[in-house]
């Protein structure tokens, strides 16, 4: 956080100077070129990169910014940014996987993790007794876990994949909650109010143009 606001603020700076010369006639810099627009798109997706929880969804918005930017300026058509943008979705999305597999690594859930899946449709469940760790699948679908009930005695790890699809994650108050993730077009969303628990439900997510909410 405190990374982003020294480039917000070094930012702000150098706009401020910018306009200062152009006011004084120390130089004449045309600030309104050409697509100047597409800079609130490339800008702040820089400054968003540095942040490791949304890294691959800057990334991509800032390949749509500079895509965007280059048709202004005629270096390439617009009729092919389509025709551009989805190969390149498609390599970031892959980059990113591989870029996640070197962080730190994340816990992964036992091989006998009980499974949910719902596609193009909904799946529901109210989950009093803990035996094992979760997998919620969501592809244009809808999975819904309540553990509010639970009595929960260990560490949990739910893994949790969504393309065009939502989980919600109903948790007691007495846990901690811990997320890692790879967000595209997504994410997750941690609502839960939490107080101190002695056990910790880890959260490991992948997002395609979905969305995960931890109540």
């Amino acid at each position: 956080m405190k990374r982003k606001s020294v480039l917000w603020g070094i930012l702000l700076i150098i706009v401020g100077v910018l306009f200062l010369g152009n006011s004084l006639d120390i130089w004449h810099i045309n600030l309104f070129f050409k697509g100047w627009w597409t800079l609130f798109i490339i800008v702040p997706s820089i400054i968003e990169i540095f942040d490791k929880n949304n890294f691959s969804g800057s990334l991509i918005s800032l390949v749509i910014g500079v895509l965007l930017l280059l048709a202004c300026q005629d270096i390439i058509s617009w009729s092919k940014i389509w025709k551009i943008f989805v190969p390149l979705l498609v390599i970031v999305i892959g980059i990113t996987l591989i870029f996640r597999s070197f962080m730190k690594p994340k816990i992964k859930s036992a091989v006998n993790a009980r499974e949910y899946v719902a596609v193009f449709g909904e799946v529901n469940d109210k989950i009093k007794e803990i035996t094992s760790d979760f997998k919620a699948i969501s592809i244009f679908g809808g999975v819904d876990l309540d553990l509010r009930k639970a009595k929960i005695d260990k560490d949990v790890i739910i893994e949790c994949t969504t393309v065009f699809g939502g989980i919600d994650i109903k948790l007691p108050d007495n846990v901690k909650v811990k997320t890692s993730g790879v967000p595209i077009f997504g994410g997750a969303e941690n609502k839960h109010i939490e107080e101190e628990g002695k056990y910790t439900i880890y959260i490991n997510y992948v997002c395609i143009f979905g969305g995960i909410d931890i109540l």
